[in-house]
């Protein structure tokens, strides 16, 4: 009674991604989303401490920063395909070794042997391409701002290394604030990919 007399009803997150064309992953944002706000609603009503804070926190973390990615990935991926700076996703920098003389060959600093090389673009593969990358293509195409952009960052960054170090304390207060944040961030993170996505005519 406490989880549903507090949250939407269910069409409440049904329609909450209707920017997003594909059925299969609106629906399975929708549950996602709705997951983590019963979940977070039942440790509120058994008033989690401690230990079982923290795990409520994190867990918060890794839900919302997993929604922020699959709408950024589907859109820049599936909608924007054709954009330059999507194209340039797929494209990194290596450097490649070359013999050009004898004594280049041995030129050596500070006991270590010095390399001739060149650089060169190569493709890469979709699932290589970092979120943070993904992020910066997305605030080119004006799709959000630097300013959410750069909090997103965070959380994904947050959720691919949850604190488990010396600093305790301080790593759970950072990640309590955080998670406020992910949460707090998804109604300005819609709005701003809808009026993006208007911008680019996918939507009306």
């Amino acid at each position: 009674n406490y989880i549903t007399n507090h949250l939407p009803e269910e069409n409440w997150f049904e329609d909450y991604f209707d920017f997003i064309d594909d059925q299969k992953l609106r629906i399975r944002l929708s549950e996602e989303f709705k997951a983590i706000r019963y979940i977070y609603k039942f440790f509120e009503g058994i008033q989690a401490e401690e230990w079982l804070k923290n795990a409520q926190i994190r867990i918060q973390i890794f839900y919302y920063a997993s929604i922020y990615e699959a709408v950024i990935h589907h859109i820049l991926f599936e909608l924007l395909p054709d954009e330059q700076e999507v194209k340039k996703l797929f494209i990194t920098k290596t450097y490649k070794k070359i013999s050009v003389s004898h004594e280049l060959n041995k030129l050596e600093h500070d006991g270590k042997k010095i390399l001739t090389m060149y650089q060169k673009d190569i493709n890469r593969e979709i699932t290589t391409i970092r979120f943070e990358d993904k992020i910066d293509a997305s605030i080119k195409l004006n799709l959000i701002n630097r300013s959410l952009g750069e909090e997103l960052k965070d959380i994904y960054r947050l959720r691919n290394a949850i604190h488990l170090h010396a600093e305790i304390k301080k790593g759970i207060e950072y990640e309590m604030e955080m998670s406020t944040i992910a949460y707090r961030r998804m109604k300005i993170f819609k709005e701003q990919i809808v009026i993006g996505l208007q911008k680019h005519s996918i939507l009306q």
